[in-house]
């Protein structure tokens, strides 16, 4: 018997370690996991390298040798400068894919690269539309280029789920055209086989053996020196004899920018210092091992298995060997990673810890609650109150339980807490009802009867004479019962629904929960209450109000007007008369649309965070290229060198909104082959945003009446595609949002001569 009863607890203990296996590699588990290995990491932190040296392409470089790119000739003259002091080997973390204008550059840079061991990245290919690479391939350095290479690998950094980049992929690309990583030709190892295990993207792409980085240390670990001056030669050749060479940029914004766990932290970190770990720990083979399945499946099994055998060995301080276990798997994790370089990830078995002990302690707490309804059986001999049911007609145990003071104490103060129970329910603000198993009212409180219009009943006669569907009939049904019972509920429940709504127009909420007393089979009465919802279904009627006049009684009779304008087009043909009626319905629909958006704009809450104007403005663009291409409108965003990294607190949602209304406004009214430019600036004090266009333009008092707000406005001509005016809101949209930001907007524009609308957002929020 014994052995049956833990046939199914040791069951859960070989089935639950493996639940957590396949839960580590969710999302939640997966993210504690990683979080907690960012902050081990330093554990087994690698000494950086000094046969690796960075050339960077940083600020002083840019300011030297001029705006990237630079000439190919300027690389040719880098490389013999590394091919003479005696480099070992080069990376060029550069893009070689297309022709230079200079055809002698190409070929004088490719036989550079036979002085000395030059490997090339590839470039996953993200943009189909690249005529010479199939989609989903790898963007190739030029022929002549990979000729000469030593080597030409993938240098992908793909990022965790929360953007931190803690690892690559020794093999990644198609099925059929996967790639070794160019670090690992760099270090010399052996490529991975094709056919290795890996994970498959939904683009179909293969990520196979992923290699842990554990970082040397923040940015600038390894030895770094300006790309000119290696150029110019003043590096003795000493200092770069035997060196592995990478070059790459630093500098924000060029090159390949992640977010690396340096130290403890995340950091952001360049993409060529990142190329510089990996290569450093291929090269002295630092690996950190991650478990397979079994190995996983048994490191977090034994702490299980651990805390259960504790749990059932001795009793009582169970949280206490709990916190023991989880603290040594803690410590046995940071000892496997700082000694053997094994990666144990910790989370996932204290968790599991963690859910073992709720579910020792909900089996404890249920063998304490059957304790304590067994003792609370002999609470039936106490004599019904006026709010207490009489006891339900059950057979009473044989033999009588030992005695417990505390519970027996407690028996001797019920007669108190009935009365207390009593007053109190009575006192309460919600009607609350007492009914038997046939539905029959045997008690209420005055709020009931006040809700219910029998104030002036006697108890006796609502304990009596009044059936809970008799009284309940006079009163207008709004939706079904919600009745929590157990087993067949009866069948008087079945005629009460769930709220009502009385004579003089009052709403409440009927619940009903059963009352089972002891160990009894069946409910011996019910509890039902009475929620008054008054007040908040007039609120939800006026709400209901508004919503149906926008979405049914504006929006759907204008539907039906441009369905009955269909039809009419295709018996009779499009007609001035139609064209007007379709032009109108759509306007209206807008209104609809532009009115909610008004709305959030006024009285919605703004969440301001920084945000880089110049990456918002770039968004704004991609959102409406494809309309202006539609209308044949060509889109110019103009932004200097200098304000592409300005950063504005603001709610980049709502403006980037704000400006694409202000954009397609200015691509409606623009003629086919006509220019819309989409400008930024900025000085000391201010940032503007401004969009020109060449169209048809208003005059001076359309304008100002735009601007100011004073009424509604008509922009424009119609917009022959669609046929519609503005009215005004998609504009009053945008001067709220920039007046939210706590800016203005202005312009100028004259008839046929185009229109200028600028946005003007202060630098301090």
């Amino acid at each position: 018997m014994r052995l049956r009863a833990l046939a199914a607890p040791l069951a859960a203990l070989i089935v639950f370690p493996a639940l957590l296996v396949w839960l580590a590699q969710r999302p939640g588990l997966e993210q504690l996991d990683m979080h907690f290995y960012d902050r081990a990491l330093p554990l087994a932190a690698q000494s950086p390298s000094p046969e690796i040296l960075i050339v960077a392409i940083d600020e002083p470089s840019l300011a030297a040798l001029g705006k990237w790119p630079w000439p190919r000739e300027t690389h040719a003259k880098l490389l013999d400068r590394l091919a003479d002091a005696g480099a070992r080997s080069v990376m060029l973390d550069l893009l070689l894919m297309e022709p230079s204008e200079d055809a002698a550059q190409d070929e004088r840079l490719a036989q550079a690269m036979e002085q000395l061991p030059v490997y090339l990245p590839l470039q996953a290919n993200r943009t189909p539309s690249i005529p010479r690479v199939a989609p989903d391939e790898f963007l190739t350095p030029l022929p002549m280029f990979q000729e000469r290479a030593a080597g030409v690998g993938h240098a992908e950094l793909v990022l965790d789920a929360d953007g931190i980049a803690r690892s690559l992929f020794m093999r990644l690309g198609p099925p059929d055209n996967a790639r070794p990583y160019i670090g690992l030709l760099m270090a010399g190892r052996v490529p991975p086989s094709s056919q290795s295990r890996g994970i498959t993207d939904a683009a179909g792409w293969r990520y196979a053996d992923r290699l842990l980085i554990p970082y040397a240390g923040p940015r600038g670990s390894y030895r770094t020196v300006p790309y000119v001056n290696v150029l110019h030669g003043e590096l003795s050749p000493e200092f770069l004899r035997d060196r592995i060479v990478l070059v790459g940029s630093t500098t924000p914004g060029l090159g390949d920018q992640v977010v690396a766990p340096l130290a403890g932290h995340a950091q952001l970190l360049a993409g060529v210092e990142v190329h510089a770990n990996a290569i450093d720990q291929l090269m002295h083979r630092r690996s950190i091992r991650v478990p397979g399945w079994l190995e996983s499946y048994l490191w977090i099994g034994l702490p299980l298995w651990l805390a259960a055998w504790l749990f059932w060995r001795f009793e009582g301080a169970g949280l206490t060997r709990l916190a023991g276990v989880a603290l040594g798997t803690v410590l046995v994790s940071l000892a496997a990673l700082y000694w053997l370089r094994w990666w144990l990830a910790p989370a996932t078995p204290v968790v599991g810890l963690l859910a073992l002990y709720l579910i020792w302690n909900w089996g404890r707490q249920r063998s304490q609650l059957r304790y304590l309804q067994q003792r609370a059986e002999l609470l039936q001999a106490l004599p019904a109150g006026a709010f207490e049911l009489p006891p339900a007609d059950w057979r009473q145990p044989r033999h009588a339980l030992p005695s417990n003071r505390v519970l027996d104490r407690a028996i001797s103060r019920m007669v108190g807490l009935q009365v207390l129970a009593e007053s109190t329910i009575q006192a309460m603000p919600v009607g609350v009802l007492l009914c038997d198993a046939q539905g029959l009212v045997v008690g209420s409180n005055a709020a009931a009867r006040e809700l219910l219009s029998v104030a002036n009943c006697p108890e006796a006669a609502a304990r009596q004479l009044q059936h809970l569907p008799d009284l309940l009939r006079s009163m207008r049904p709004q939706s079904k019962t919600l009745a929590h019972t157990d087993g067949a509920p009866p069948a008087w429940i079945g005629q009460v629904h769930g709220e009502y709504t009385t004579k003089d127009e009052r709403h409440f909420q009927l619940l009903i929960a059963p009352v089972i007393p002891g160990a009894a089979p069946a409910p011996s009465g019910y509890i039902v209450a009475l929620a008054d919802l008054t007040s908040e279904r007039r609120a939800q009627q006026q709400r209901e109000l508004w919503h149906r006049f926008l979405s049914h009684d504006l929006r759907n009779p204008q539907a039906s007007i441009l369905a009955l304008i269909d039809l009419e087009e295709l018996d009779a043909g499009a007609s001035p008369l139609s064209s007007a009626i379709r032009r109108e319905a759509l306007r209206t629909l807008q209104l609809a649309e532009e009115f909610l958006d008004v709305s959030h704009a006024w009285t919605g809450s703004y969440r301001f965070t920084p945000a880089h104007l110049g990456a918002l403005l770039f968004d704004v663009r991609d959102q409406v290229c494809a309309y202006a291409a539609r209308k044949q409108v060509e889109l110019v965003l103009r932004i200097a060198d200098e304000d592409e990294e300005i950063e504005l607190n603001v709610d980049a949602a709502l403006l980037t909104r704000a400006v694409v209304n202000l954009l397609n406004n200015a691509i409606r009214h623009s003629p086919s082959g006509s220019v819309v430019q989409l400008c930024l600036g900025a000085d000391e004090r201010e940032v503007a945003i401004a969009v020109i266009d060449e169209g048809t333009g208003m005059s001076e008092a359309a304008l100002q009446q735009l601007l100011s707000g004073t009424n509604e406005a008509s922009v424009g001509q119609p917009s022959g595609e669609q046929g519609v005016r503005s009215h005004g809101l998609g504009f009053e949209f945008v001067r709220t949002v920039v007046a939210r930001h706590g800016g203005a907007i202005d312009g100028t524009a004259a008839p046929e001569a185009g229109s200028t609308f600028w946005m003007l957002l202060p630098r301090q929020a």
